[in-house]
């Protein structure tokens, strides 16, 4: 059985969420990983009112599509996200509002502008708000399982693995003292899309669970930028005020992030039958942001800034 979504599997998801093949526009977005980390999961059609797609095969098992689901449709309710037409857990396929036109993808680029990144925050403060998801994701397990695949593979990990993850667990008080909420818990721009007033509609929620909301603020900050002064405006419309215990804790998850991506990366570059991705560009560009952050003063002082706070 092949590790993607053949022509056939997505005809059938697209039949079983009440469209045609004749009804099907376009093909959705190319894989792309480098910078922008698209389309990587799931394989995507266009109609001209839907966005359908299907997760591939490769990648199942790997998400919690009930929560993914869930938080959709949520994220729809709160008037954050696209409208949810149909899903199907079975099939591993969701189809919702195309939106109109003048809705793009955002890029990186599109995450300097003060006002995109306001409202982005402000639409994932909305979802944060929101009903509880039944799944729990925690980061730290999630990287420990992955670390464990590469072994039970026999892969090789990034040489300084060991003290990765020793710096890493440093932060590891952010998981026990964190207040659960659902979460997207991916801060990539792509998972975004900017209207041509320049609204901000959530989507793609494959990692979604219950988790510290300043897991996705942190995230999302760090993909904007590697300069914390810049950081702030987008930090205090969330927060509302600036709070250095808070800002603390984004930062920090923010590494944890780096972490569980370029560890996954590094692991779909050998697993994956998509072998033009740029799986190993991507995750190397995480590891050295990481490796980067672990190796600044401020590190250190902000794991017992939020170890103060939390006590």
């Amino acid at each position: 059985m092949t590790g993607l979504v053949t022509d056939a599997m997505m005809a059938e998801a697209v039949t079983a969420a009440g469209f045609a093949m004749a009804d099907v526009v376009a093909d959705g977005p190319a894989a792309l990983a480098s910078p922008s980390y698209k389309a990587l999961e799931s394989r995507s059609v266009l109609t001209a009112d839907a966005f359908i797609k299907r997760m591939h095969p490769e990648m199942r098992g790997t998400f919690n599509l009930g929560a993914a689901f869930q938080a959709a449709r949520d994220a729809s309710s709160a008037g954050v996200g696209p409208k949810v037409f149909w899903s199907d857990e079975g099939l591993a396929a969701i189809a919702m509002d195309r939106l109109g036109q003048g809705w793009i993808t955002a890029r990186q680029n599109d995450l300097q502008s003060d006002a995109v990144m306001t409202s982005a925050v402000k639409a994932l403060k909305k979802l944060h708000a929101g009903p509880v998801l039944d799944h729990r994701f925690d980061p730290f397990a999630e990287i420990d399982h992955l670390i464990a695949t590469y072994r039970a593979d026999g892969l090789a990990l990034p040489d300084n693995i060991g003290w990765l993850r020793s710096l890493v667990w440093m932060a590891k008080g952010l998981s026990d003292s964190a207040e659960l909420r659902p979460c997207r818990n991916d801060g990539s721009s792509s998972n975004l899309m900017i209207g041509p007033e320049g609204q901000v509609m959530l989507v793609d929620f494959d990692r979604a669970g219950m988790n510290d909301p300043l897991y996705d603020l942190g995230c999302l900050l760090a993909e904007r930028t590697d300069h914390e002064i810049e950081m702030r405006p987008a930090f205090e419309a969330y927060v509302g005020h600036f709070d250095e215990v808070a800002f603390a804790r984004a930062r920090l998850w923010s590494h944890v992030g780096d972490m569980l991506h370029a560890l996954w990366s590094g692991l779909m570059a050998h697993k994956s039958e998509r072998r033009a991705v740029e799986w190993i560009k991507y995750g190397e560009w995480r590891l050295l942001r990481l490796t980067m952050a672990l190796q600044h003063p401020l590190f250190e002082e902000r794991v017992r800034l939020t170890a103060k706070g939390a006590a």
